[in-house]
Parts: C-alpha cells; structure tokens; sequence
C-alpha cells in the first residue's frame, strides 16, 4: 500500500527506527506485530514520546488521545496511513 508516495513498509522501517532511537532497543529486534508493553516493556512516558515522535515525522497532528491508543507497531503504521491518507484528502479540497 502506498500514500502520499509513502510505502506501508517505509513507515514500518521509519517507525521501528523511532522505537530503536526511543528505548535502545535494535531495530532487528522490533517485530512488525511487537506490543509496545507485552514484547518490549515499553513504560507510559516511552509510549508517548514514541507517539509524538512518529507523529512529528510525519506531520500528521494526531490528537495525543490516539497516540495513546496504539499498542503495536502495526498499530502506528495502520494509524499512519491513515493520517496520510486524511491529509491527502484535505489538500485535494483545499
């Protein structure tokens, strides 16, 4: 799948790095289907940094509510395109 010109498994890479950068944890450690806190421990204060920092990456402006709803790194990628894909809409009518 593709948004924006952004490949789905560009933004798993870009987000695993995040992760990585976040918790010290080596990218090839990172499952597609990791838990945030069963498989990586991760506490709340990491799991917000992780969302605001995906967030950031891709210029999305996700309200911190959904951040806090994402549990695994396919969540973030799901959450994402779907971004991607409301603000490609919203330039298209603009």
């Amino acid at each position: 799948m593709e948004v924006e010109g952004i490949r789905a498994e560009e933004i798993r890479t870009k987000i695993k790095q995040i992760i990585s950068n976040v918790t010290n944890v080596p990218v090839e450690e990172i499952g597609d289907r990791a838990s945030y806190r069963d498989d990586l421990d991760l506490d709340s204060l990491s799991l917000l940094e992780i969302g605001v920092d995906v967030d950031y990456e891709f210029r999305l402006g996700i309200p911190e509510e959904q951040l806090q709803d994402i549990e695994t790194v396919q969540d973030a990628v799901d959450l994402v395109l779907q971004g991607l894909k409301q603000r490609g809409a919203a330039e298209k009518v603009a």
